[in-house]
């Protein structure tokens, strides 16, 4: 390869490191003791220029006088404009009931399959894989979170989980943020973490920021994100952004996706065996629960307004108007700590823990109910039940139930 060949490459599997003198013979050493290559391609010196030599030759193919190539670049300035995004209220067809919708909801891919679970990915290899993706007697793919061991001969691992809730981003960017921080921390709840503030993420972004209203919608995202993030106690360390995603088609016009956050977590499990699956068990001698952490606002709607961005307004071809939202994530952070407070070995107190996400509650237990391979019988409250009278009881099987409210906006049909 020539000099402009190895210099112009991009080594996407390699990383660049900058290391002090002293440190280069321990580095190379821990290089060869684990098998990875290293190559030691330069210094840092204290003129202002880039020079590349030939090892072969000596000669010096690349000479750059940094100063003339940056001194006179004046700084980038953005104008970031927020453009209200397009809404309408929900509107239902007159005379729908509940097992139409049950019959769109799950023709819908997001909500009906879940194949994009196990047919990308191996399910078992390494043989450290503790909680996989499918749950249940008829190995359904419903699990919240990953588990893996350490080594072959311990019960330490680590847990990690992922939260997204890109359709909401058109119509509250910061509501989506909010969103996947939510749904991420809510599918780790089911695993036995070593704490909450031990909880590490990754922010993946992909986003159309150049374009008109795209880049304040953008910040307004990373802001919600941050303070949610703060006030849970999670820290993002790495992630990757594609800022560029639009593409102009014939005719000029230009078709951008949603902006989408993907937030994966990644945390220390002190032990494995501890993980409460969607499934429902124990039927017969247990109880049914549905947990709303996403807090109130207020002054705000409840959530069984909250329908936008949501798959029920998706199956009727409707975006809706206000999304859920996660408004005080310190009740999700209490939430969460009391969860894992009833997680033991035993696994006597909590058998089963599912996260409400796209569909809503009724498609949660319906997925809950799938995986245990058993039926349930509820009894739903309205507005004028009598007072007392319980959200939700299951005649057949029962399970704890976690939902952040922002996991899907019809969390309440």
């Amino acid at each position: 390869m020539s000099v402009l060949e190895i210099w112009g490459a991009e080594y996407q599997e390699s990383d660049a490191l900058l290391l002090r003198k002293e440190s280069l013979a321990l580095f190379k050493e821990l290089c060869e003791r684990e098998s990875v290559e290293c190559e030691f391609v330069g210094e840092v010196r204290d003129q202002a220029d880039v020079v590349v030599v030939d090892s072969r030759d000596g000669s010096t193919p690349v000479r750059i006088d940094v100063g003339k190539v940056l001194g006179g670049l004046k700084p980038k300035t953005y104008e970031l404009v927020r453009v209200p995004a397009p809404s309408a209220p929900l509107v239902l067809p007159e005379g729908t009931d509940v097992r139409a919708v049950l019959e769109r909801l799950l023709r819908l891919m997001s909500v009906g399959s879940k194949r994009f679970l196990t047919n990308k990915v191996d399910r078992s290899v390494t043989g450290l894989v503790a909680q996989q993706q499918c749950v249940g007697p008829l190995h359904t793919p419903l699990a919240d979170c990953s588990v893996t061991a350490s080594s072959l001969l311990d019960t330490v691992g680590t847990a990690s989980s992922v939260g997204e809730q890109g359709i909401r981003s058109l119509l509250d960017p910061a509501a989506m943020a909010r969103g996947a921080v939510g749904e991420a921390v809510t599918n780790l709840m089911a695993a036995r973490i070593s704490a909450l503030e031990d909880v590490k993420c990754s922010a993946n972004w992909m986003w159309a920021a150049k374009l008109h209203g795209e880049g304040a919608a953008l910040w307004d995202a990373a802001v919600a994100m941050a303070d949610a993030m703060k006030a849970v106690g999670l820290a993002v360390d790495g992630g990757k952004d594609s800022l560029s995603m639009a593409a102009r088609c014939p005719g000029d016009e230009t078709v951008k996706a949603p902006g989408q956050l993907v937030i994966t977590t990644y945390v220390p499990c002190p032990d494995i065996r501890v993980v409460a699956t969607p499934d429902l068990k124990a039927a017969g001698a247990s109880s049914l629960v549905h947990v709303r952490l996403s807090g109130r606002k207020a002054g705000g709607l409840g959530a069984a307004a909250r329908l936008g961005a949501s798959s029920l307004a998706h199956v009727f071809g409707q975006v809706g108007d206000c999304p859920p939202d996660l408004d005080d994530a310190a009740v999700l952070k209490r939430g969460f700590e009391t969860v894992q407070s009833m997680m033991d070995a035993a696994g006597t107190r909590i058998l089963s823990l599912h996260d409400v996400s796209d569909g809503g509650l009724l498609v949660t237990i319906l997925e809950m109910a799938f995986a245990g391979n058993c039926g349930v019988a509820l009894q739903l409250r309205g507005e004028d039940a009598e007072p007392g009278q319980k959200a939700a009881e299951a005649a057949e099987d029962g399970a704890e139930d976690a939902d952040d409210d922002g996991a899907d906006a019809d969390a309440d049909v």
